[in-house]
């Protein structure tokens, strides 16, 4: 199975997704993935991902939980920044380092 990241900007202002299912071959979110998708409300973070880039989520103001997989090791700055309808975040037991602004 290949590996995948999802890169930068990617998604970024995509504002009309709603809900995403990442496969198990995604193994890094980069930098601005999914900034601005502004009624994003769910997405499923497979735990072959080990690392959420800066700015990942930031501006996703509809995102009202998440969790993180305990394969993380590591959240970007600024990662979930302005995501003011965020109200359960479960961290798996692998993070290590968070950035600043998270």
């Amino acid at each position: 199975m290949s590996n995948f990241s999802i890169g930068l900007g990617a998604f970024l202002g995509c504002h009309n997704l709603e809900s995403i299912i990442l496969s198990d071959s995604v193994t890094n979110i980069g930098d601005d993935a999914f900034n601005a998708c502004t009624r994003l409300t769910s997405i499923t973070i497979p735990n072959s991902v080990t690392n959420l880039g800066n700015e990942a989520f930031m501006q996703c103001t509809h995102l009202a939980y998440i969790t993180i997989p305990d394969n993380i090791t590591s959240i970007g700055e600024e990662t979930f920044l302005d995501c003011f309808g965020l109200t359960n975040v479960t961290i798996g037991k692998r993070v290590t380092s968070v950035g600043d602004g998270v």
